[in-house]
């Protein structure tokens, strides 16, 4: 009997260690994710103040980084792509809320905002 005693206290042993390391590792993984969480929630308000930043300097002469001016010079390309691909589509983009409405709408059917008519390049 003192070997089953022996060998049932081992076992015992054993499954605790499991357990606890079980334990352990799934509390790691836990404070993994809720690090994740919050450094991701941190990014996400890093850029909303970057871009509250960029809306109140945009118009500034010289702006205090050129990141401005880049990004600025990378809403006129995506405004003169977006043109293309409404001529093409045969709708152009509200200026006010978005909407695409035919290229021949004077108004946005949405928001009532006069809309600009693209004219094609011959």
């Amino acid at each position: 009997m003192d070997f089953i005693d022996k060998l049932s206290d081992t076992i015992v042993t054993v499954s605790k260690d499991a357990t606890q390391k079980a334990k352990s590792i799934s509390e790691i993984a836990k404070l993994r994710l809720d690090i994740r969480t919050k450094e991701d929630d941190i990014n996400k308000k890093y850029q909303q103040i970057g871009k509250l930043y960029f809306e109140e300097h945009k118009d500034d002469e010289e702006p205090a980084y050129e990141q401005i001016i880049s990004i600025k010079e990378a809403q006129e390309v995506l405004e003169e792509l977006r043109g293309q691909l409404g001529q093409i589509k045969g709708v152009q983009q509200c200026p006010a809320c978005g909407k695409e409405m035919d290229l021949d709408a004077d108004f946005c059917s949405k928001c009532g905002a006069k809309l600009d008519i693209f004219e094609e390049e011959e």
